[in-house]
């Protein structure tokens, strides 16, 4: 499935389609398909996925939970005060801006689809579901993709600053494009059926090898498949 890919030449799209599945065979040998804290419950990862912008994971972890500690329902998020949300999730920076996108998404899937909006969700075909959840406060295209790769199963490619980076480092896309731009490029290149061990495994590539600085060339298993990783080794 592409969602958000332009049309690429097929033979590019037959390079890179080839080239993304060794990347994915290898991500997932030395990896799995680890979970990264995302939730199936698609409500909950809305949330999630909205807090985790421009937070460092162990942040945007702890006010997830305390947020849903705090408030256990729905009904209760849409009905708090703004201050008392803010305090909630105030560790994570943004604080009141993101406060009022929690409370009036909230308020905007009980208006929509009352008391079980995860229900209605999984109901959705994947444009149905693109167009909703890319309509809710603070949601852009990666924040949507993520909740239906990781909630709703849909074969999807969403890209963040990992995905971004090391693609750009091993050629698939230029080095230095904007997220969106990214976003629109990759999905034509992914395999249908690996976009989650991909995303998964580029992510956690990202944290631990392909860093933003001094990335580990001679350590990474992906050297021989990358630009840069073979540029390095010729130098």
């Amino acid at each position: 499935m592409q969602l958000l890919g332009r049309r690429v030449s097929s033979r590019k799209a037959a390079f890179w389609s080839s080239r993304f599945d060794q990347v994915a065979d290898r991500l997932v040998t030395h990896y799995g398909v680890p979970k990264l804290g995302n939730f199936r419950d698609p409500v909950k990862e809305v949330f999630y996925i909205i807090l985790s912008a421009r937070t460092a994971e162990i942040q945007y972890r702890r006010i997830h939970r305390e947020l849903f500690r705090k408030y256990s329902t729905l009904e209760k998020l849409a009905m708090a005060p703004r201050c008392k949300i803010v305090a909630c999730i105030n560790d994570g920076g943004l604080a009141n801006k993101r406060a009022m996108q929690v409370r009036n998404i909230a308020g905007r899937m009980l208006a929509d689809f009352g008391p079980s909006p995860s229900r209605a969700l999984r109901k959705m075909n994947a444009e149905q579901a693109f167009t909703y959840l890319l309509g809710l406060p603070g949601a852009g295209p990666k924040s949507t993709l993520c909740v239906m790769m990781y909630s709703l199963d849909f074969d999807v490619f969403p890209v963040d600053v990992h995905v971004n980076r090391i693609c750009a480092r091993i050629g698939a896309i230029p080095k230095g494009l904007k997220h969106y731009q990214a976003q629109n490029m990759l999905p034509g290149l992914v395999p249908d059926g690996r976009s989650k061990e991909l995303h998964v495994g580029l992510v956690v590539h990202g944290r631990r090898i392909c860093t933003p600085r001094d990335p580990s060339c001679t350590m990474c298993f992906l050297k021989d498949l990358c630009r840069t990783g073979k540029a390095k080794r010729v130098a």
